[in-house]
């Protein structure tokens, strides 16, 4: 039987890149494969250049949305904890402004939304009994994980199989 819509050389980089995250996580203590699967899906692109792209925008925004969240983390254990779950919300809001206008100083907007979503990330998910910094950092490695698995794996100039069309390019840069 002939597949309607054949897999493409991308989508099988993109598995095999995925589950190579989850294999290295079976091997670190601490690690979240989410991180590291999800930080390979987008930097595995068309090309060896778009995915060096993308991934250091991923990097960047990583350390700097990680950053931002372990200093939070920092702040609400070893000076004020705010324990009223709406009022927390709204400072992780509110805090979302500062971290939008350095992307923006530093012209690093392709990259704002990464930055978001790591500094919620960390600030949401963190439990009250972990390190702040070493749970900050250990998401900043499963992204870094995920990222060069993803640059390794995307190296690899697999050609087309005959009869394979060709997959839409990213436009997420």
């Amino acid at each position: 039987m002939k597949w309607k819509f054949p897999i493409g050389m991308r989508t099988i980089k993109t598995v095999t890149a995925v589950y190579l995250c989850f294999v290295i996580d079976n091997f670190r203590s601490g690690g979240v494969p989410f991180y590291a699967a999800i930080a390979a899906v987008l930097c595995v692109q068309k090309d060896i250049h778009s995915s060096i792209k993308a991934a250091k925008n991923r990097e960047i925004a990583t350390l700097i949305g990680g950053l931002f969240g372990m200093c939070f983390l920092i702040f609400e254990k070893y000076v004020f904890l705010i324990t009223t779950p709406l009022l927390r919300y709204l400072a992780l809001s509110l805090l979302l402004i500062p971290i939008i206008q350095v992307s923006v100083a530093f012209s690093l907007q392709s990259g704002t939304y990464l930055m978001c979503v790591v500094f919620l990330c960390v600030t949401v998910t963190h439990g009250s009994d972990e390190s702040p910094v070493l749970f900050a950092i250990s998401r900043m490695i499963d992204t870094t994980i995920g990222i060069a698995v993803a640059l390794a794996i995307n190296s690899f100039p697999l050609k087309k199989t005959s009869g394979e069309t060709p997959e839409a390019p990213d436009k997420s840069g």
